[in-house]
């Protein structure tokens, strides 16, 4: 059972950005969060909203995540500006739920040699013969 501890923030930076209370979760398995920290990350920030497009919804629905960044800018001082970058920006298809079910649920089940496994006579790690 997952149960949630708030925690109230009174200053600092967390405050004067907005955010006025921060989360804690306790009860998830390490697995989930592993997962939800990968998911976290910008490389996977495509993969993360195409999912969350597609979760409890057929593909057709708009997967869509951008991100600011301070642009390059050939001088060395003064103000530099703000540019939105799109991380993903399309509609969502069958290929992607197809590409989401080998990429993360490929690695669940076991592989198996079947009744007559091949002989590993040398006992080499790598199963030469």
């Amino acid at each position: 059972m997952t149960t949630m501890a708030t925690a109230t923030v009174l200053g600092g930076f967390w405050p004067t950005n907005g955010v006025n209370s921060l989360a804690s979760m306790s009860g998830e398995s390490e697995e989930r969060r592993q997962v939800a920290k990968a998911l976290g990350h910008r490389s996977l920030m495509n993969t993360r909203e195409i999912w969350r497009a597609l979760t409890g919804a057929a593909p057709g629905g708009l997967a869509q995540k951008n991100l600011t960044r301070i642009a390059a800018s050939p001088e060395l001082g003064g103000q530099r500006p703000i540019e939105t970058v799109a991380v993903v920006n399309r509609v969502t298809t069958a290929a992607d739920v197809t590409e989401i079910v080998t990429d993360f649920l490929t690695y669940t089940t076991r592989t198996t040699f079947g009744a007559n496994p091949p002989p590993n006579l040398d006992r080499n790690p790598l199963g030469t013969r």
